[in-house]
């Protein structure tokens, strides 16, 4: 059996949408539960394992392995099976010569979301940080506090070059979503970042909680915007009407798989030039 699944780019972005602002909601309500707690009231239910487990740990955008985290890494594997998607749409085209690129985007995107998944940009960043005090010769970073972001940012310097050509050769409307998705993207995980980094060097630990979340709130947003983009590339190909994902179930007969490819059903006829995934 045959499960055919259409993705539109215009009900994928309002359901993300949608999603990130119920997840905003609870980050904004763990957190004021949090603070009304330790400020007006002499409750120590705060520092908990249960509560900090359980309901700040679980929803606040800053947590690891939570289900923010959890959802930001799932945005990042969808992108990269897209770009994947896309890498083998243009390969069996008449213009195949950039389908490695997109094959390499996707590789990018697979990157980063085991680096959200396992927070591996945190090793580096108190060996960086020790680095720049070194080399800087003084204690106080200021928004160099968070020192990871650094060599990730020289990385995508160096990964921005190699692509800077590609993607100024897509249409019009791709580059424009490409270019706000990203914008976003860096002002919450690098701007963010460094101020973030700024207030924890002055000890501005009382609206630590509500940059983090502006932080995040960015970047989770700039990677929805980035698959609304994919999505609608893919829609704007010639020839491609819609996406549809084909999930099969089961095993299926030789018979019955050689009727239906002699008698293809009317619903499948329509679907010839429309990618399936």
């Amino acid at each position: 059996m045959e499960n055919f699944y259409e993705l539109k780019s215009g009900a994928v972005l309002r359901f993300f949408l949608k999603v990130l602002g119920v997840l905003l909601v609870l980050n904004l309500a763990v957190l004021s539960i949090e603070y009304y707690f330790e400020n007006y009231t002499t409750s120590k239910i705060t520092s908990r394992y249960t509560f900090q487990t359980y309901v700040t740990g679980m929803f606040y955008f800053d947590g690891e392995r939570n289900v923010p985290s959890y959802f930001s890494t799932l945005n990042l594997l969808i992108s990269a099976f897209l770009l994947f998607t896309i890498s083998k749409y243009v390969k069996r085209s008449t213009h195949p010569q950039n389908f490695r690129k997109w094959y390499l985007m996707g590789c990018v995107f697979v990157w980063l979301a085991l680096d959200e998944l396992f927070a591996l940009h945190e090793i580096s960043a108190k060996p960086m940080r020790t680095l720049l005090q070194n080399y800087l010769q003084q204690e106080n970073l200021g928004f160099l506090h968070f020192a990871w972001f650094v060599p990730y940012l020289l990385v995508l310097l160096g990964v921005g070059a190699y692509f800077f050509r590609f993607v100024l050769s897509l249409p019009g409307k791709t580059l424009s979503g490409f270019f706000l998705a990203g914008v976003i993207f860096m002002a919450g995980a690098v701007g963010m970042e460094m101020v973030s980094g700024l207030i924890v060097s002055h000890d501005l630990l009382a609206i630590y909680k509500i940059i983090t979340t502006v932080e995040e709130t960015l970047e989770m947003l700039g990677v929805i915007l980035f698959i609304h983009a994919l999505i609608k590339h893919l829609e704007h190909q010639k020839g491609l009407n819609t996406i549809t994902i084909n999930i099969a179930v089961g095993p299926q007969s030789q018979g019955a798989a050689d009727t239906e490819r002699a008698n293809p059903a009317p619903e499948v006829q329509k679907r010839k030039n429309i990618l399936v995934a």
